[in-house]
């Protein structure tokens, strides 16, 4: 049975590595005012955030439209089995109903599709997009590949440090008072997803200690099957990072990838997050 593997753009999977695994990709959309922007093919990172930084209208973004999600499944379904689609928290974005309905739309004789609600983000989609597609290039049949997806989505974990929290409060995720009550302490959050939201974990008073704490939740949670860095704006911090935590990520290799437009609408310029998947000592 041949298995086709589906993600959405804020998986924030570097496009190479994406097209290496054979993942299709479904992009969000970005809005700045009336101009709508496909995720990754009619606006990439460097352009999003020249306009967030330099433009006076705070972006939005939107899930993709059932019908796109319908055309995607019907394709594969003309040379695959079997379909696994892995997205985004249901609980910060539409796109798991999106392809839900479009499941139903596309109705069980085209071929089996399976969409499943991860309650994670950016790389912490993309590991588990990555390891699904890895099982299913190892000969894992549709069920195997369902349960790889199940079991990865619980074991991974996103973190994330921003250099502010405007972007965060613009954006609709916390209140005005707890942005400036972080402005007037000086309040570095450590943000994690948990059950599938945005939650402060940790609260720092500074960037650098932001940083740092990234190492110890590492270090707390391994050995790990899957590490990654993502920077928004500065690459040279992530790759700073990435050396210091090269140690603990499996084969001494830390995956480098970007937050692109969607994630980064709410992160803002200068965040720097980890994507890493968990896993008992043998």
């Amino acid at each position: 049975m041949t298995v086709a593997v589906v993600t959405d753009s804020t998986a924030d999977l570097p496009a190479d590595l994406a097209a290496e695994k054979g993942i299709r990709v479904v992009p969000l959309n970005v809005h700045f005012g009336t101009e709508v922007f496909r995720d990754g093919i009619e606006i990439d990172a460097d352009g999003f955030y020249e306009r967030l930084i330099g433009g006076n209208v705070f972006p939005t973004t939107s899930q993709p439209s059932v019908g796109m999600f319908v055309d995607v499944y019907r394709q594969l379904s003309e040379t695959h089995d079997a379909i696994i689609s892995v997205h985004i928290s249901s609980k910060i974005s539409g796109t798991y109903n999106s392809a839900i309905q479009a499941k139903q739309a596309v109705g069980e004789g085209a071929c089996r599709i399976d969409v499943i609600d991860t309650l994670q983000a950016s790389m912490s989609l993309g590991l588990i997009a990555l390891g699904v597609a890895d099982a299913v290039r190892a000969g894992a049949e549709a069920d195997e590949a369902l349960e790889t997806a199940r079991t990865l989505s619980q074991n991974a974990r996103l973190f994330g440090v921003v250099d502010t929290l405007e972007y965060l409060h613009k954006g609709g995720r916390i209140g005005r008072a707890v942005m400036l009550l972080g402005s007037v302490l000086k309040i570095t959050p450590v943000l994690s997803l948990v059950d599938g939201e945005a939650f402060p974990v940790e609260r720092t008073r500074t960037f650098a200690r932001g940083l740092a704490r990234l190492r110890s939740l590492c270090e707390g949670m391994a050995p790990l099957s899957g590490l990654c860095v993502i920077h928004s704006t500065e690459p040279e911090l992530g790759d700073r990072l990435a050396a210091d935590l090269a140690d603990l990520a499996p084969g001494g290799r830390v995956i480098r990838a970007r937050f692109g437009p969607i994630v980064g609408a709410y992160l803002g310029p200068r965040a720097i997050g980890i994507a890493l998947v968990g896993r008992k000592p043998a």
